[in-house]
């Protein structure tokens, strides 16, 4: 295991003890429930399942029976919370009182007679960790190990106190049919169990465990004894998960989306605000996906869209990763989505026309049995897999919006509803509200799944689903295929050449604007070059003159050596004159050759100075000229270049770039580049015959399709068998795929539904609010994922985390896991997705500016002033105002309504709700629907009083900041309450920009405050507020 290995997975794994302290909550006592009651066990009392009891009384179809989900161990969630603030030291600031719930120490499901379904038993993780808190502790070196051994125990000890006694018929003849169950169980037995756990669990006396409840389902009689189906899961949904996740982690089986995830190294950053050269690097033509949405073909994707939607197709289409993008409120991040969606559904197709025939889609085939059917999966070819899109979120309001937005006919702009439908009334069935095509799936919960399955693939006899259809295109012989390969080919390679006239406009236009500096540069070069000309012509004319008087005097010394050589004495004077005259001679004729040489080394000198200036003046002659028909080329091309623009100005005109378009921010963020209508319309047309391919592919080969999507049926409806081939289940999740590119899940869900899969099964994990997740919870799914794309905002509100500060640091120490910024007290999925991503910009934040991922900018929701006042608290003027003008709305502006009031009940402040039932009845009178009102809180004790004041108001909604996460109305009114004897309340509230920034920005035409202004005016963010709103009395 390499360090890096190792780290990681202690990461994981101090997640996974993290979420071992997060019991879920058990269902509430209702017994009037006609689907599900759930009753309260009374000590004396009939069971549920035994005679006398109410539930007795119901009538159920024959074919159905009762199966009931017994909770044993009752005890109050806030006990654990008490136990661990005791061990580790309470939260310093805790102002937002926790919900009331209550857990139980085990499940377990009994059959319609009242016997324990053994295998079905679930233990406590919660009431677990917390029993080893209290022994052996937090210092131990085993404190959290063996949950799994102690769990298996429990269950063997639950076997034996209840197992079916000697002669009893009815468990025999199960056991025979491999169905195992004890005896019937009564009161006695159950209070036995529980003391069983509570011992075992060492929990008797922290938890104080007592009760049972009993919720009874009615389920079909195939159905009773499944240990598959039916537990409500006391412990973390994810714990499993990670566990597995972390074993892979060890080993080295991870790809690079979750490396990055859990990276401690920060890419080279760009910062998107500061840089405007690098998104215009990543917005030309080449670079924009060949599909787009069917949405307007005049309004194009904000800049801030258009270039995320590039860049993520760019970095990730052909390879793994992980990126992020920042999505303040309102600026548009499932239209992003939705143009991810419809690129990959595109490139698909486009290797699907390449086929030579449909039946080359598959490369081989496995199968497994189900009950009495043997399933036949064929495998697909590998360039046809990697689309499979997945939309996770940690909450099922945010996956909902995403994939029922976009099958409904209101996602499509009206020029493309008519002529869009792909498998439109199928779709319309899953919707339950009008649909165009089957393009997204809301699955996850196996409720979800099974009236998915129930709805598009069974239909009923006067509807029926999409496996009769494929049944009658048995005997089709229509011949679909041929025709729709060339239908898109045809879309294809129109969009091509648009594109390709687009990227040529582009690449003059970046000529163009090179083409000056050229000119420029070449002007000044051949300046710089004649004014060396002239020095050396200047210099060489010197040195011509100078060379011509060494030459001169050259020759003057050859003759006077030469006048020399003619008086050199004779030998008879030499004789004479006893050698002297000789000597003076050679002593005059040594002097005169000295002088000689020393003209004629002058006269090379000059000669090779003279040659090198005259090749110097030869070179910048040439130099000059070459210049000189470069600039008169650039200027040429200049010309040309422009000629060959002007026209294509014409038909872009604002998509092209211009002087104002660099100049002007707002200008240049409303509004993509090379994005005009006639692109945007062929690439959306290429985009539904890509569903149109992708829909004759099914009526080319039904029979292949309709074995694997059985196949792809029998996993969502968990009817596949546990040791089925990965591969087969791979290929039968890639036909579901194939036919619905998009499926939602809760991250709770997310491991349950995908348990086949392993490391990057999936093509596309699309996270949306995540800012919202938990670190921890996304890692299964990331880990799944080849590629991971993150959307959502730290300045929004922030991941609940119920485990106290101080337990997680004590976790994060026993794990060796170094550094805060991995407890889910301090970070989101999106914060770690920010960090690794290199591309994105800085925002204020508590300690010093935060790196968030790229940016989407325009906003469209909100009116003034709610746009200005969360532009500002949070953004620090990020976000550029986009949305167009409404229609007048006859309701007063929005404003401050200042109550000052010194009564109150804890946070609610009854003289505030007086002024709420003033505000509703002057906007129920002004005929402002309920549906578009909202009512919202910081504090939950206030949200219980608020719903008591909206229940005379029908329809309008009372709940938390938290609730309205994801959702917008017209009107919001925020009654922010704040016990007045308690100031640090306030204080949490604006601890930091979030929770005020939601709130605000939910309101799309009026936002009214309820509250003391004057207190609330003092917290930071709320003086932002107060400044903007117009405040009066009510």
């Amino acid at each position: 295991m390499t360090p890096s290995n190792a780290g990681r997975s202690q990461i994981i794994e101090f997640w996974r003890a993290c979420e071992l302290f997060s019991p879920q909550t058990i269902p509430k006592v209702d017994p009037r429930d006609a689907v599900a009651p759930v009753f309260s066990v009374t000590p004396g009392e009939p069971l549920p399942w035994e005679e006398g009891h109410p539930l007795k009384r119901r009538r159920l179809n024959p074919d159905r029976t009762w199966r009931h989900l017994l909770f044993g161990g009752v005890f109050e969630l806030t006990r654990v919370r008490t136990l661990l603030e005791q061990v580790f030291g309470a939260d310093p600031e805790s102002h937002d009182s926790r919900p009331p719930g209550t857990s139980a120490l085990f499940a377990l499901v009994v059959t319609d007679d009242g016997r324990p379904l053994f295998g079905s038993a679930e233990f406590s993780s919660g009431a677990w960790a917390a029993g080893r808190t209290a022994d052996p502790g937090p210092k131990s070196p085993k404190w959290l190990t063996g949950f799994e051994e102690a769990s298996v125990g429990l269950a063997a000890a639950f076997q034996r106190v209840t197992a079916a006694h000697q002669g009893d018929g009815v468990a025999a003849e199960l056991a025979r049919k491999g169905i195992h169950v004890g005896r019937p169980l009564g009161q006695d037995e159950l209070a036995g169990l529980v003391q069983i756990a509570a011992e075992r669990l060492g929990v008797t006396r922290i938890l104080a465990p007592a009760g049972l409840l009993v919720k009874s389902v009615q389920v079909g009689r195939t159905r009773a004894y499944n240990t598959e189906e039916g537990s409500e899961f006391l412990n973390s949904f994810i714990v499993p998960d990670l566990t597995r996740v972390a074993a892979a982690v060890r080993s080295g089986g991870y790809g690079p989306a979750l490396a990055e995830y859990l990276s401690t190294r920060e890419p080279a950053r760009v910062d998107l605000r500061a840089d405007n050269q690098a998104i215009y690097r990543q917005v030309i033509p080449d670079l924009v996906p060949l599909g787009r949405w069917p949405a307007a073909a005049d309004r194009p994707l904000a800049l801030s869209q258009q270039f995320a939607v590039n860049t993520i197709m760019s970095r990730l289409a052909s390879s793994a990763g992980l990126f992020a993008v920042n999505g303040p409120p309102g600026t548009g991040k499932t239209t992003m989505l939705r143009d991810l969606v419809a690129a990959n559904v595109v490139e698909r197709a486009i290797r699907l026309a390449a086929l030579p025939s449909p039946a080359a889609a598959f490369t081989g085939k496995h199968t497994w049995a189900t009950g009495e059917y043997v399933r036949v999966i064929h495998t697909w070819r590998a360039d046809l897999t990697g689309f499979e899109m997945v939309v996770a979120s940690a909450n099922n309001g945010a996956v909902a919006n995403v994939t029922t937005e976009i099958p409904g006919r209101h996602a499509l702009d009206p020029p493309w509803r008519d002529g869009a439908d792909y498998f439109a009334e199928l779709a319309t069935r899953v919707l339950d509200a009008p649909a165009w095509g089957l393009v997204a799936a809301r699955l996850g919960r196996k409720s979800f799944r099974t009236e998915f399955v129930s709805r598009m693939w069974w239909g009923t006899k006067e509807k029926p689903g999409l496996r009769e259809t494929l049944k009658e295109w048995n005997h089709d012989q229509a011949g679909a295929w041929r025709p729709a390969v060339k239908a898109f080919q045809a879309a294809h390679e129109r969009v091509r050449a648009l594109r390709r006239s687009r990227q040529d406009v582009c690449a003059m236009l970046g000529e163009l604007d090179d083409l000056p500096a050229r000119v420029d540069q070449l002007a000044a070069e051949i300046a710089a070059g004649e004014t060396r000309f002239t020095k050396l012509r200047a210099e060489l004319a010197e040195r011509e003159g100078h060379a011509e008087s060494v030459r001169r005097e050259v020759q003057a010394r050859e003759r006077a050596r030469l006048a020399h050589r003619e008086l050199q004495p004779t030998l008879v004077t030499a004789i004479f004159t006893l050698g002297k005259a000789s000597r003076q001679w050679l002593a005059e004729d040594q002097v005169l050759v000295a002088a000689l040489q020393d003209a004629q080394g002058r006269l090379g000198a000059a000669r090779a100075r003279e040659d090198e200036l005259r090749s110097g003046v030869a070179r910048v002659t040439d130099e000059l000229v070459t210049r000189r028909g470069s600039l008169a080329s650039a200027r040429e091309r200049i010309a040309e270049l422009r000629a060959k623009v002007e026209p294509h100005r014409a038909n872009l005109g604002e998509f092209l770039p211009t002087e104002a378009w660099w100049a002007g921010e707002e200008r240049r963020e409303l509004r993509t580049l090379w994005t005009d209508p006639q692109w945007n319309a062929a690439r959306s047309d290429l985009f539904l015959h890509a569903l149109r391919l992708h829909q004759a592919f099914l009526r080319a080969h039904p029979t292949v399709m309709r074995n694997n999507l059985q196949a792809a049926m029998d996993v969502l409806t968990g009817e596949a068998p546990r040791d089925a081939p990965p591969e087969a289940v791979l290929a039968a999740w890639q036909s579901l795929f194939f036919l619905v590119p998009v499926v939602s899940t809760t991250f709770a869900s997310f491991d349950r539904m995908f348990s086949h899969l392993g490391r990057e099964s999936l093509g596309w994990l699309l996270i949306d609010e995540a800012g919202q997740a938990a670190p921890q919870l996304a890692a299964g799914a990331i880990w799944r994922s080849r590629r991971v794309v993150a959307v959502g905002d730290p300045l929004q509100l922030e991941p609940i985390v119920t485990l106290p500060f101080t337990a997680q640091q004590a976790l994060r120490g026993t794990f060796g896991v170094a550094g805060e910024k991995w407890l889910p007290a301090r970070t989101s999925v999106q914060q770690l997705a920010d960090a690794v991503t290199g591309y994105g910009t800085y925002l204020p934040g508590e300690s010093g500016p935060i790196w968030v991922g790229a940016p989407l900018r325009v906003h469209r929701r909100c009116d003034q002033p709610m746009f200005t006042i969360s532009n500002a608290i949070a953004y620090d003027g990020l976000m550029v105002y986009g949305k167009s003008a409404g229609a007048p709305l006859a309701l007063p502006e929005s404003m401050w309504l200042d109550v000052v009031a010194t009564e109150s009940e804890g946070h609610w402040i009854p003289a505030e709700g007086v002024v709420l039932e003033r505000i509703l009845t002057r906007l129920t009178r002004e005929g402002v629907a309920p549906a578009d009102i909202f009512v919202i809180s910081p504090f939950r004790t206030v949200v219980r009083s608020l719903s008591k004041v909206t229940r005379a108001y029908r329809g309008i909604e009372a709940g938390t900041v938290h609730t309205a996460q994801g959702k917008e109305a017209d009107v919001v009114i925020l009654v922010l309450g704040g016990d007045p004897r308690s100031p640090g309340a306030k204080q949490w509230a604006a601890r930091n920009p979030n929770l005020l920034n939601v709130a605000v920005s939910r309101a799309k035409r009026r936002l009214y405050l309820i509250g003391n202004r004057d207190e609330w005016a003092k917290q930071r963010y709320f003086t932002t507020v107060a400044q903007e709103l117009r405040h009066t009395t009510l």
